[in-house]
């Protein structure tokens, strides 16, 4: 594979470490989970395609920016939906949820999706504010647990699974000169590019 599309091994296999967490925790295979990831970049979009790699069918995708919906649905991986204008999730549905936001909204619906008996696998860092309904956790007995990076393990398993096309066509990253990489990353804050990453090389 080009190096552009090698270098997405990394946040890839970050997505991969928390959906093969989710899976262990679960009380049921994936192939049998209806899953919800929150987020379109690139680890949440890396989660969704994980989950399909890793044998789950039904994954539904929150993300509130119009471009990465439409970047998240050419990949054919997951329903996709604004949380803020369409609650397609509703209550008490899902087994398996993986924030890849972590924001207290995110977290607020994670709590309210997840089935009892279900799990919610918190990647996002976006805040550490509240979110998280703890007696709904408590009295329908609820797996939270965060995830952070990957092992070698995973690092392996991903580049496998990127090498046998197991991952889709990788295409959703944008590539830019390495001085444009200030720029890059204001794009990317203020939702203004349809690409979950940004490969910056080095320039010529």
């Amino acid at each position: 594979m080009s190096l552009a599309k090698a270098s997405l091994v990394e946040p890839i296999a970050t997505a991969w470490h928390a959906v093969t967490k989710g899976a262990e925790l679960s009380k049921r295979p994936l192939t049998e989970n209806r899953a919800l990831v929150y987020g379109g970049g690139a680890v949440g979009l890396a989660a969704a395609l994980s989950l399909r790699a890793q044998g789950c069918q039904q994954i539904y995708l929150a993300e509130t920016n119009a471009l990465r919906r439409d970047t998240v649905e050419q990949q054919q991986v997951a329903t996709v939906f604004d949380p803020t204008t369409n609650p397609l999730v509703g209550a008490n549905t899902v087994d398996l949820v993986i924030d890849c936001v972590g924001n207290q909204h995110t977290r607020l619906g994670a709590s309210q999706a997840v089935k009892p008996g279900g799990v919610i696998v918190h990647v996002g860092l976006q805040d550490s504010l509240e979110g998280l309904d703890v007696r709904k956790f408590t009295l329908q007995e609820v797996t939270f647990a965060g995830s952070y990076t990957y092992t070698m393990q995973d690092f392996r398993a991903t580049l496998e699974a990127m090498h046998y096309g197991a991952l889709g066509a990788l295409d959703w990253i944008q590539e830019r000169p390495l001085s444009d990489g200030a720029n890059a990353f204001d794009d990317l804050l203020n939702g203004r590019i349809a690409a979950a990453k940004v490969v910056l090389k080095p320039n010529e």
